[in-house]
């Protein structure tokens, strides 16, 4: 899937990234990306080695953020 990051109250930031799809995301959901070849490979295959460098580990339900201090 290609994936854009976004900030933490969810602005599109410039990065964008294509990563193997290994929990079954959809359009439009907010994922957790593993993007370091050892972590995504495993992740995404359950063997280690496979050439995988980015893979979607997991679906975000919400994003919960602290108020902003004065």
């Amino acid at each position: 899937m290609l994936c854009r990051q976004i900030t933490p109250e969810g602005e599109d930031m410039e990065y964008t990234c294509l990563a193997l799809d290994s929990v079954s995301a959809g359009e439009g959901d907010i994922v957790v990306i593993a993007q370091e070849g050892w972590s995504a490979s495993t992740a995404a295959t359950g063997k280690a080695g496979a050439a995988i460098d980015s893979a979607i580990v997991g679906v975000v339900d919400y994003i919960d953020l602290l108020p902003k201090e004065k």
